[in-house]
């Protein structure tokens, strides 16, 4: 662990390189089990759907239509959750029951559909309303959250539970209370690793699934339209992803 006094250039990213191996060996089995159902439903033709509000939004905006990524991921997304909403706005609506059920519905998820919710702490009402309407709806719900954090604070929604407790399956960010991970300075912490994971670990299910169906004929990956072949190739998957993506429709 870095200190105030050896905190250098490399600190954080030798601390964030083996928290990422760890988070991988850890949620192996978990993801290998989203992979195979991703890669059922896939072909069943049904969508992946993805929610973060604040920072957590990050994980959704990476995933979500870019060069490398997969087709068949619907973002969901509110304006008034993300961190250029303003710091003051957020921490009021993350904390108010329902307040972003509304673009659950604006998504039109079907029942037995998948959908990933990420929250680093996983405590605030408004994530944990938004996973059991979600629930409510017949999705299956899985939380990219981090457990050592959310175990040791309390929920703010009124049922108590955390959003690891209520959702079907939890990819685990592992991490620190608060998320940083550096000692700046006596009860000042910095290097934020919640981000950085839950990527990681998103695109490690979805490169795996798309590998997969790749290999057995389903067109599901982007190619970086900064590319003459990409171009041509990226318009021929929005085609059909358009049928379930919002976004794609304009």
């Amino acid at each position: 662990m870095s200190t105030p006094s050896t905190t250098t250039i490399k600190s954080y990213a030798n601390v964030a390189t083996s928290h990422l191996s760890r988070a991988v060996e850890r949620n192996e089995k978990v993801m290998e089990e989203l992979v195979g159902l991703l890669v059922s439903d896939v072909k069943a033709g049904k969508s992946l759907f993805a929610f973060g509000s604040g920072h957590g939004a990050i994980f959704t905006m990476e995933l979500y239509h870019r060069a490398g990524g997969c087709s068949f991921l619907v973002p969901v997304f509110a304006d008034y959750l993300l961190p250029t909403a303003g710091p003051p706005v957020v921490r009021v609506l993350e904390r108010t029951a329902a307040a972003a059920n509304m673009m659950l519905a604006r998504a039109e998820p079907k029942a037995g559909e998948m959908i990933w919710i990420a929250s680093q702490s996983g405590i605030n009402t408004a994530v944990v309303d938004f996973a059991l309407e979600a629930k409510r709806l017949g999705l299956f719900t899985v939380a990219f959250t981090s457990i050592e954090h959310s175990s040791q604070v309390a929920s703010r929604h009124s049922s108590g539970k955390r959003l690891y407790e209520v959702c079907d399956r939890t990819v685990d960010l592992g991490g620190f209370r608060g998320d940083a991970c550096l000692d700046l300075a006596p009860e000042v912490r910095g290097g934020p690793l919640s981000s950085l994971t839950s990527i990681l670990l998103g695109h490690s299910v979805l490169t795996t699934a798309c590998a997969r169906l790749e290999a057995d004929g389903i067109r599901c990956t982007y190619t970086s339209v900064n590319t003459p072949e990409g171009e041509a190739r990226n318009k021929s998957i929005e085609k059909q992803a358009m049928l379930r993506d919002p976004l794609l429709r304009g």
